[in-house]
């Protein structure tokens, strides 16, 4: 019985391995549709379930993959490109933290200070005490007040605005920019460029100018002015003073008006302007009208002599012109011309009881 019950088993549950046929899928699909005997041997399976216990048994055959686990299976899952671009995201992060924290310490820089005691201050009262080093940097940060002198052995800078309530005394004073004076008083002023004046300009002492000197306002001139070289003036130019000048080279002059003004100069009559003769002048040393009033017996020769009120620098040369008919006919002229006086006479006598008038202008 035990013995059938094997038979039995082994006809149920037939070897993998024995069922297995060496035959194609094609014959095998072939035998069954011929119902080849070969096959009735065992029991009845068909071609198809024997294929696919075929496909089962080498399935179970096949040795069934591992997959990793751990670090392994995560990268294994992970794409090539997501890496890299983790990658450039903690490079970019680190970057910025180097740069945040370089930055930061910069800021963070500060000046090593130090305070100073009471008796610090009260020996800088009273004695030439050094505080400090050159590689260090005394910081005021309230109002101080000095009552005495400030001496800069060295350099100032300043950095804000610097106002000075009482007089300013420099030995030299150098602008390489603009500067600007509410008023600025000088004894010497001295320009190696250019000086442009807009406004009003006060000079008190000597200015030597090594370049030209462009007034584009009005330039007030109380004391004297020398000028070693030529001016130019392209306007016009007004004096109200008294123009000195060792000589004066015109080229072209023009004069609207010419007034003279100074004192009276004297006149005398003379004998050829017969008995009981009188004269009188009205003007200038520069110009004025000589009056001649003739007596009786007339002759030739001096009628009057003109003495100036102040002597010209030479000789003075008169330019005569009678004024009126009284001696319009005689044969006048000029004559004893000096630095002091001139005189004026006749060749032929005067009319007796005539009025003789005489323009006259003095040049030297």
């Amino acid at each position: 019985m035990k013995e059938e019950d094997k038979t039995t088993e082994n006809m149920a549950a037939p070897n993998p391995a024995d069922q297995k046929s060496d035959k194609s899928p094609e014959e095998l699909m072939g035998q069954v549709s011929s119902a080849d005997e070969s096959l009735e041997s065992g029991p009845r399976v068909s071609s198809v379930d024997a294929m696919a216990a075929e496909s089962t048994i080498e399935t179970e055959a096949r040795p069934t993959k591992v997959k990793p686990k751990g670090i392994k299976g995560l990268l294994a899952r992970i794409n090539i490109y997501f890496l890299l671009f983790i990658l450039v995201l903690v490079v970019a992060a680190a970057a910025f933290g180097v740069t945040y924290t370089m930055n930061k310490r910069e800021q963070e820089i500060r000046l090593t200070t130090s305070e100073l005691t009471e008796s610090d201050i009260a020996e800088l009262k009273t004695t030439d005490a050094i505080v400090g080093d050159p590689k260090q940097i005394l910081t005021i940060e309230s109002n101080a007040v000095i009552t005495g002198k400030v001496v800069m052995r060295d350099s100032l800078d300043v950095a804000g605005a610097l106002r000075i309530g009482g007089p300013l005394s420099l030995p030299s004073i150098r602008a390489g920019g603009e500067g600007n004076f509410g008023s600025l008083q000088t004894n010497d002023f001295q320009a190696a460029g250019n000086a442009a004046v807009g406004g009003i300009l006060d000079i008190v002492g000597t200015v030597t100018m090594g370049q030209n000197l462009t007034v584009k306002g009005t330039g007030n001139f109380g004391g004297r002015v020398d000028i070693g070289g030529p001016a130019t003036i392209n306007g016009n130019l007004n004096v109200n003073g008294t123009i000195s000048a060792t000589g004066l080279n015109f080229g072209n002059i023009a004069f609207s008006q010419i007034n003279t003004n100074g004192a009276q100069p004297g006149i005398t009559v003379s004998g050829a302007a017969g008995g009981g003769a009188t004269a009188s002048i009205s003007g200038t040393d520069t110009s004025g009208i000589a009056t001649i009033n003739t007596g009786g017996s007339t002759g030739t020769g001096i009628l009057a002599t003109i003495t100036f009120s102040s002597a010209f620098s030479g000789t003075a040369r008169p330019v005569l012109t009678p004024n009126g008919p009284g001696c319009a006919n005689i044969a006048y002229y000029v004559t004893n011309m000096s630095a002091t006086q001139f005189s004026i006479a006749s060749a032929t006598a005067p009319p007796a009881g005539a009025t003789c008038r005489f323009n006259f202008i003095v040049v030297n």
